[in-house]
């Protein structure tokens, strides 16, 4: 990326979850994976990404390699990203011109129920919680016909949400197109400390006169 274009980016997203979780909303709308796979990048790239990732727990080239728009990122990373981006993931009912005919095995009424159990697994970007929300969330219903609703092989979606590995974004969108529901990227209360630096390490914080 030309260094105009992460100036701009910089401009819009830097330090501003608000503006983030705007924009990460609405290219996931419509759970379109190079969509939301390309925001993921924008977002990352317009922050001091030396101390993004030292707030997400993971090495700059880890997080370059992760988020720049060439692999389908996990799960656990994601999170990891929204933790030091200070936002998180809400699941709501897709609109009704974005949404897919429910699957035979899911109740028409059911949506709305598995949107409020994966808030609450995505609530704390906890990895743990997210991936048995998502196991409880699929598990429950007749596995054939969603992943027939999906397009993943039955099989592929035992393996991938059965609570054992670490999902990729690819397939969560799918899961959640199929059943009829959509990412909602929310910013979090702001959390103190001392604001990135565009550059290098941030500033110290003044030490108390004695």
């Amino acid at each position: 990326m030309v260094a105009s274009n992460k100036a701009i980016l910089a401009e819009l997203f830097r330090d501003n979850p608000a503006a983030i979780a705007t924009y990460l909303t609405e290219r996931m709308r419509e759970n379109d994976f190079d969509a939301a796979r390309t925001a993921l990048s924008r977002v990352m790239q317009a922050q001091n990404v030396q101390m993004l990732a030292r707030d997400a727990g993971l090495r700059r080239d880890a997080l370059y390699r992760t988020f720049g728009g060439r692999i389908d990122p996990q799960l656990s990373r994601i999170l990891r990203l929204f933790v030091a981006l200070n936002v998180q993931a809400r699941v709501v009912q897709a609109d009704p011109s974005e949404a897919h005919s429910a699957p035979s095995g899911t109740a028409p009424d059911a949506s709305e129920g598995f949107a409020k159990r994966l808030t609450q697994g995505f609530a704390s970007n906890r990895f743990e919680e997210a991936v048995l929300a998502l196991k409880e969330a699929v598990l429950s219903q007749n596995v054939s016909s969603l992943a027939r609703e999906a397009g993943i092989e039955r099989r592929t979606m035992y393996k991938t949400f059965g609570g054992a590995v670490d999902p990729h974004l690819s397939r969560i969108l799918k899961i959640l197109a199929a059943m009829q529901l959509r990412l909602l990227i929310v910013p979090l209360p702001h959390r103190s400390g001392l604001p990135r630096p565009k550059l290098g390490r941030p500033p110290k914080a003044p030490t108390a006169a004695s």
